[in-house]
């Protein structure tokens, strides 16, 4: 069989970036002849796109890829690759763990796969790695995937320059590359082409970004961005607490389309764990911008990421991210147990004295869990009875008839209706809350609703 007739599936583990990663993929497949197949068991290539950031990922796509490995006893020309962040950091260790893999391809590696399936065909070879190019090529974003959607996410850079202890994405991305400024541009263009109404610029440190040709930087992005006239909404992900700048902040308030959204990564609410982290910022500085985007909108949504356990983390210690996480009243984290990453400079500590516990990990995980779920609950419930524009998604995974979108705080909302209304903002007034997402109907006229609930509270 033709190598180009090949229907090809690919399953993605870990962040956003892996899966943008997957969506340039099957466009770059595409283009190449290959089919893109949609379920598991219509494929004669699988391709695994791996995650390093926890453990836990790395051992997901480990055993997912044993057990494809099986089929290959049966379909001689099944074809089993390993792409993203484990192939760039344990080529040498999958191929021992796993004898019968055919390719890895590293991160940098994108837009060789498909000339390394092809030449996995030729006599049946496998055990194949692409060398890791200098660079990425980030012209394999710029064609995007005819397929239309709300949202787009629109990577502007790759790789990491920062040294956080605990951190292994500078060895599996390697260092920061930014994309050229021209080239973000033309895939914000196509995707609006598509019909794409909401624009998130992805990176690893998105407020460090700077145009490698010019000296624009990222608030000179977002001001370009805002100007494209079909883009009616824009967020980003993730930035770097060290790096806001009072110009980045101000853009909150001038920049109509810029969603008062924040991502915050803090890690910690110690100031000496931060210290021990590597983070080049301060609780002092977490408040600074917490205060100023509150200023700019009282109803700003701030979210989080928080690492409990960190090897030599104190009862003292937690306790300041516990104050810290109940005071700011995140209304959305992503909280982890430490788990050690090879290669990372923290990583030998978790075997020492300095290790904590796993029971303690776990205690400390489910108290911030707990927190969470009363800051969410209560940061929601001032949706309750309120009308809200949202930019539908999708259909819901739960429900006959039900959609799925979100208001310009990024909070999920459901509600029934078509399915021709995706992509498209209707008015949904709120009914109905819990700790992770708004409940409610669509409406036509929300003037009149507020009218009537005024006029019902006068009398």
């Amino acid at each position: 069989m033709d190598p180009v007739k090949k229907k090809v599936l690919i399953k993605t583990y870990g962040c956003q970036m892996n899966e943008r990663d997957t969506e340039a993929l099957k466009v770059l497949l595409v283009e190449a002849g290959f089919m893109i197949a949609e379920k598991e068991g219509d494929e004669d290539v699988v391709l695994l796109n791996t995650c390093s950031v926890r453990e836990a990922a790395e051992l997901k796509a480990l055993g997912k890829a044993g057990r494809l490995l099986k089929k290959k006893k049966t379909h001689a020309n099944y074809k089993v690759g390993v792409m993203g962040c484990m192939a760039a950091h344990k080529k040498e260790v999958l191929f021992k763990k796993l004898p019968g893999l055919d390719f890895i391809a590293p991160p940098k590696a994108l837009h060789l796969i498909p000339e390394l399936i092809r030449q996995s065909y030729v006599g049946n070879a496998n055990q194949m790695a692409v060398p890791e190019p200098a660079s990425f090529n980030f012209s394999c974003y710029e064609h995007t995937y005819p397929k239309p959607k709300a949202v787009a996410w629109i990577p502007i850079q790759q790789g990491c320059n920062m040294a956080c202890s605990y951190c292994i994405v500078p060895r599996t991305r390697g260092e920061q590359q930014n994309r050229p400024f021209n080239s973000i541009l033309k895939e914000v263009q196509e995707a609006v082409q598509w019909g794409t109404k909401e624009i998130i610029l992805l990176g690893q440190i998105v407020n460090t970004y700077h145009d490698p040709d010019s000296k624009k930087n990222f608030v000179d992005l977002l001001e370009a961005v805002q100007n494209v006239e079909a883009v009616k909404r824009i967020r980003f992900i993730s930035p770097h607490p060290a790096f806001f700048s009072s110009q980045l902040m101000q853009a909150f308030k001038h920049l109509s389309k810029l969603c008062p959204a924040l991502h915050l990564p803090v890690q910690s609410g110690s100031d000496r764990i931060l210290k021990e982290m590597r983070r080049a910022h301060t609780k002092a500085k977490i408040w600074e911008i917490v205060e100023t985007l509150r200023t700019i909108d009282a109803r700003a949504s701030i979210s989080t990421d928080i690492i409990v356990g960190y090897p030599g983390e104190s009862e003292e210690d937690f306790q300041e991210t516990v104050a810290l996480f109940r005071d700011i009243k995140f209304d959305m984290a992503y909280i982890f147990k430490y788990s050690p990453r090879p290669l990372t400079w923290v990583a030998p500590q978790e075997q020492s004295l300095m290790g904590i516990p796993e029971k303690v990990k776990e205690d400390r995980n489910q108290c911030l869990l707990n927190i969470l779920t009363q800051c969410s609950t209560e940061y929601n419930r001032q949706f309750m009875g309120e009308c809200q524009e949202i930019l539908i998604e999708g259909k819901a995974h739960r429900g006959e008839h039900q959609l799925f979108g979100k208001n310009i705080y990024n909070k999920k909302v459901i509600f029934a209706g078509p399915e021709s209304w995706i992509n498209t903002f209707k008015s949904v007034q709120i009914n109905k809350i819990t700790a992770s997402t708004l409940e409610g109907k669509v409406v036509e006229d929300c003037g009149a609703l507020w009218d009537g609930i005024n006029n019902s509270e006068q009398g």
